[in-house]
């Protein structure tokens, strides 16, 4: 797993730390970042990764949030189904194929097990909110790219414990994401379960226009879900954008950046965030963890 250590300048004051979690003989690890102890406990922003699974780039984003004065939590939602060090995109183009069947079988197994998903998450938001460097007395907040966006609307959909939910570039509905099966990825039985939306959760999705894996009619039903549901939610349209403006060129093709996408997107994600958590001062950090300046 490949963090990118030229973004920032050394910074001796942020804390690290690994979290396990361990379920049915499936072992997951966790990647928490956090400002200085003399800061004291700060709100929690969970990160979701895309459908390789937690990396690098995903622990860049927590160090990123800790260093605008939140506490990050780059999650893993795979654990052994995709080994921490069988997540980055192949060098050698032999090996694509079967990595990216891996990845997304593991995406398939979860997106269609609701329940499953919804539990595993929870169990990162209560890891999280355990952690002495963690305001436990506000609720966390999630951000996700791509797969991470599907899970943390789903996490509002099951009504999680969160303040507020970012997508950036991510499915809008669960268990529908119809380029799985170009990589040979088997769709289980899709398992679905009753909704109790937390109506509470503020959720921001930041979409590309081009983006070709969300519709007009994913939109449309979105749209309609959430406010039968009574959901506070926001959408942003980012002109001429595709799927993957968030991620850089070196997590491989899933990376596609926009950089003008990317800035916007973030500095709305630090407005939603400066909402939420009011008494947490923001300290202006760039780059972000894509490389993109962020003003």
């Amino acid at each position: 797993m490949e963090t990118n250590p030229n973004l920032w300048p050394a910074d001796g004051s942020l804390r690290r730390k690994t979290v396990r979690l361990d379920i049915s003989g499936n072992n997951f690890l966790g990647h928490l970042v956090s400002p200085a102890e003399s800061e004291g406990p700060r709100p929690l922003v969970l990160v979701v990764h895309n459908y390789q699974g937690l990396k690098g780039f995903d622990v860049d984003v927590a160090e990123y949030l800790a260093r605008v004065g939140y506490v990050g939590l780059a999650v893993d939602m795979y654990g052994n189904d995709v080994p921490a060090d069988k997540r980055d995109f192949p060098e050698q183009f032999a090996d694509v194929e079967a990595f990216q069947k891996r990845c997304f079988q593991a995406m398939v197994k979860l997106d269609h097990d609701r329940k499953g998903l919804r539990e595993l998450f929870n169990r990162w938001i209560d890891i999280g909110l355990s952690d002495e460097w963690v305001d436990a007395d506000i609720p966390p907040s999630a951000i996700g790219y791509c797969f991470g966006g599907m899970v943390v609307i789903e996490a509002v959909r099951g009504g999680s414990n969160l303040a507020g939910v970012v997508s950036f570039h991510g499915l809008l509905q669960t268990g529908e994401d119809p380029s799985a099966a170009n990589y040979g990825a088997e769709r289980p039985e899709l398992k679905t379960c009753d909704n109790n939306y937390n109506t509470d959760t503020v959720i921001l999705i930041e979409n590309g226009a081009d983006d070709h894996l969300v519709t007009r009619e994913n939109r449309r039903r979105f749209f309609e879900e959430m406010d039968a549901a009574g959901i506070d939610w926001n959408f942003h349209h980012h002109a001429k954008t595709p799927h993957g403006f968030a991620l850089p060129a070196r997590l491989g093709p899933p990376g596609k950046l926009h950089e003008a996408a990317d800035r916007r997107s973030t500095q709305n994600m630090l407005s939603l965030l400066r909402e939420l958590y009011a008494n947490v001062v923001q300290k202006p950090t760039s780059p972000n963890a894509a490389g993109t300046k962020i003003p």
